[in-house]
């Protein structure tokens, strides 16, 4: 048996590993049963298949929890117009 390691992961990204576990051992069992010649295009195949998934599956949580985050923050607020400019130096007493 090989030798485990204990991880620490958020549990929101669980998924998401186990989903790149899987796309790892997927590969191993690849590239043991792809005939002699064929191991690498075979690979190849999965892993830039199951990166995009996961890439695409990175690129919706990400977008997600922006839009969570933005949602309880509430409304964004509007630009509000500033007051013309005035001067606020004093002015000048004459000639000093």
């Amino acid at each position: 048996m090989a030798a485990t390691v204990m991880i620490e992961v958020p549990a929101e990204r669980e998924a998401l590993v186990r989903r790149l576990l899987a796309l790892i051992e997927e590969l191993e069992q690849l590239a043991l049963s792809a005939p002699d010649g064929t191991v690498f295009e075979a690979c190849e195949t999965a892993v830039v298949r199951g990166g995009r998934d996961l890439s695409s599956q990175i690129l919706a949580d990400t977008v997600a929890r922006r839009i969570e985050t933005a949602e309880k923050k509430g409304r964004r607020s509007g630009s509000a117009n500033a007051v013309a400019a005035k001067k606020t130096a004093v002015p000048r007493a004459g000639n000093w």
